[in-house]
């Protein structure tokens, strides 16, 4: 930097790696198209997290030039701002997406490294809306930005981060879908489309899409949005009329992202199992524990827990607020309640879930186990937890009965005495009720299957 310094043995350590770093990163995108501009590299000691570029000049601070991957991300953001020349709302997502797949045309991996962590990025299968993050959760996430590496790692006030935070967690999900759908190609198109890249990102697209959401809606209904101007960026960009490639590639990643949870932009967050707590949620509490040791165990099912406050999308710990999200949907759903309910209080669930569960849990030492539950329904959570009362219903059976059974009001006492003269009890068709020994639990024949299994 133009100034008098002592010889240093750094660049004669360590220039045969970083010449073998620049070289392969450079071989892969001027095989594509030569860079405009000479690029000068800055190290940084005395600010290790530093990740700036201005121009064609990258300031990359000591620990992120020695972990994996950001001084390759720095040279192919250079490559791509001298092409980009779209107008796209999302410029900033489009920028990451784009420069992780240039990344990985190098190693056949995504591989950027968290310095303190150690974690590295890795493609693996990601659903909407569960790539959702809060600010502490994307700190502590090797995605993101090699830019954000040096606030998160002062650990202050994470504020600042939460208007990108909302973009940035979407990476993941589409970066996954951009490359399997390329990797789904055959070699030929493979070939055809990287050398297409330039052409893609200097291509005009229209129409120009507007702001994803505005700052009234929920987070949700705005990643939502951004996900629907980002597939509609793929999806009808003008060079889908001059090539069969790009064509194919658009198709594909418009049905790999609907494959993996988004549908049409709704937004709604959508689940395997839903715990729902009256009280708030400790996430050092039996519950949660109990919960996230499945969720580890299981990670291919989507589990989330809710207070009125927060929801949290198992295994991770942080929670989303609540006004995140527009709707809330779950295949099951479970309650913990205390004391006695009607049947409206269980048709509250009937727009948000097929089966409910609804556990009496007074005693706050006894521990409820759900594995059972995961595992084989209701008959798995009888055998599991014995002497424990529970109901679970159908909702769009119960649903068909609605007016039959608005005036019960203890849906206990309701089941308890099977007044078979009652209308009410009469319209849910019992011809049966079957003790299951295995269970320690009833399992009624009926007609309408809206109450499936019980035990008080």
């Amino acid at each position: 930097m133009n100034k008098a310094t002592r010889y240093s043995s750094y660049f004669g350590n360590n220039l045969k790696s970083l010449n073998l770093r620049v070289g392969a990163t450079e071989r892969v995108l001027e095989s594509i198209e030569p860079f405009y501009q000479r690029v000068q590299i800055l190290i940084t000691e005395d600010h290790p997290n530093m990740f700036r570029i201005k121009g064609h000049t990258i300031f990359i601070g000591q620990n992120l030039l020695e972990a994996p991957g950001h001084l390759e991300k720095a040279l192919s953001k250079i490559w791509y701002r001298e092409r980009n020349e779209t107008l796209f709302v999302q410029q900033e997502l489009l920028e990451e997406v784009a420069t992780d797949f240039l990344v990985y045309l190098q190693t056949g991996d995504l591989d950027i490294g968290d310095p303190k962590s150690h974690l590295k990025t890795a493609l693996l299968p990601v659903k909407w809306p569960y790539v959702i993050k809060s600010p502490s959760a994307y700190c502590e996430s090797p995605w993101k930005q090699s830019e954000d590496y040096e606030v998160c790692a002062k650990n202050q006030d994470l504020s600042a981060l939460e208007s990108e935070v909302l973009e940035m967690s979407l990476r993941p999900l589409i970066l996954s879908s951009w490359i399997k759908s390329y990797k789904s190609l055959s070699v030929g198109e493979r070939y055809q489309f990287t050398r297409g890249i330039s052409a893609m990102l200097r291509h005009e697209y229209n129409p120009v899409l507007s702001v994803a959401g505005d700052e009234t809606a929920s987070t949700l209904a705005r990643a939502s949005a951004t996900l629907k101007n980002f597939n509609h960026y793929v999806t009808s960009s003008d060079l889908g009329k001059t090539s069969n490639t790009y064509r194919i590639f658009a198709a594909k990643f418009a049905n790999e992202l609907q494959s993996r949870g988004y549908h049409n932009a709704f937004a709604e967050a959508s689940f395997d199992v839903l715990y729902v707590s009256n009280q708030k949620i400790s996430t050092s509490g039996p519950a949660f524990q109990e919960f996230m040791k499945i969720a580890k165990a299981q990670p291919q099912t989507q589990i989330a827990l809710r207070d009125e406050d927060n929801l949290w999308m198992l295994p991770s710990k942080f929670p989303i607020p609540i006004k995140t999200f527009g709707q809330i949907k779950a295949n099951r759903t479970i309650v913990e309640k205390c004391g006695g309910f009607s049947f409206s209080y269980v048709m509250d669930y009937s727009e948000s879930t097929e089966k409910l569960l609804v556990v009496e849990h007074c005693d706050p030492k006894a521990q409820v186990y759900y594995n059972g539950y995961l595992k084989s329904g209701a008959e798995g959570f009888a055998f599991e937890n014995k002497g424990m009362s529970f109901v679970q219903f159908h909702l769009p059976s119960l649903l068909m009965k609605r007016d039959d059974l608005a005036q019960v009001l203890n849906v206990k006492d309701f089941i308890k005495n099977r007044d078979v003269d009652s209308t009410s009890f009469k319209s849910l068709g019992w011809q049966e009720v079957r003790w299951d020994k295995t269970a320690n639990a009833y399992q009624p024949k009926a007609y309408v299957d809206a109450i499936e299994w019980f035990r008080f």
